[in-house]
């Protein structure tokens, strides 16, 4: 934890600009997109007050904001994540925030067998060695069902058609929500737009990314830019054998959102 992100960013902010005495929370859960990173600000971050909101911003977050792309890995997902909110096409066309539970009930905690079931998983994980070889065992063998299953049938193949568009209109109102969260709650929203995102593969996706940012008036902190401009690779910011950002990329993460509070003090003021 001492490595992260948030972290390094207090103790650099504390040292080169203390007169902004800069505090930070971070809150996110894995395989995310920024559609089901909402609730995180309306239940946790808003309570808080903050002056800014980092979207940290990955290449796969694109496909978790989809339905119809999210929806390939929906048994992996659901088994953890069984009440993260969607966003649903009506008739009109129109894009809306919906979720798999009417608001009322989730408020009470009554929740469906799916969830406590899996809560109560990750806590038999967390304590028992059996619990842990019994979850390898069961994804192994559902792994290997799945590989036995041929892939793309001419009849399965049209709902990913043109998946790429349809990210684009589903990220942007995932950005439209939080922009309007901002908006009312006079916090200032940036982008954090993970090194990855340069990568060849990935750059033409960081382009349309970024010009949909600009859209919608949120600014865009490159940190892949960054990285090159301190002479390093990108590769240099992730583990070796993982993408997930390593120290160093931690680093260069904090140290670009340091340099954009240095630009724009009056982010932080007070």
């Amino acid at each position: 934890i001492e490595d992260k992100l948030q972290v390094r960013l207090e103790e650099l902010a504390a040292s080169r600009l203390p007169h902004l005495d800069v505090t930070t929370s971070a809150f996110g859960i894995g395989n995310t997109g920024q559609v089901q990173q909402l609730p995180f600000y309306d239940q946790y971050a808003r309570r808080l007050h903050p002056k800014l909101l980092v979207l940290v911003f990955v290449a796969n977050d694109l496909p978790d904001n989809t339905p119809v792309m999210r929806s390939r890995n929906l048994q992996r997902i659901r088994r953890k994540y069984p009440l993260e909110p969607f966003v649903r096409k009506r008739s009109d066309g129109e894009l809306e925030l919906a979720w798999p539970l009417p608001q009322e009930q989730l408020a009470r905690g009554s929740l469906p067998l799916a969830s406590w079931a899996a809560r109560a998983g990750r806590e038999a994980i967390a304590h028992s060695f059996f619990a842990v070889w019994l979850y390898l065992k069961t994804e192994r063998f559902i792994g290997t069902v799945e590989a036995q299953r041929p892939r793309r049938q001419p009849d399965h193949a049209a709902p990913f058609d043109g998946w790429f568009e349809d990210a684009l209109q589903y990220t942007r109102f995932a950005l439209e929500q939080f922009k309007q969260r901002a908006d009312r709650d006079g916090v200032e929203l940036v982008i954090l737009a993970m090194h990855s995102f340069k990568s060849h593969r990935r750059i033409y996706a960081f382009e349309r990314s970024s010009e949909m940012a600009a859209t919608l008036g949120i600014p865009v902190i490159d940190q892949g830019d960054y990285i090159l401009r301190q002479g390093a690779s990108l590769s240099d910011a992730q583990l070796r054998y993982d993408g997930h950002w390593n120290p160093a990329g931690h680093q260069w993460a904090a140290e670009a959102l340091l340099e954009y509070l240095e630009q724009r003090p009056e982010v932080c003021d007070g």
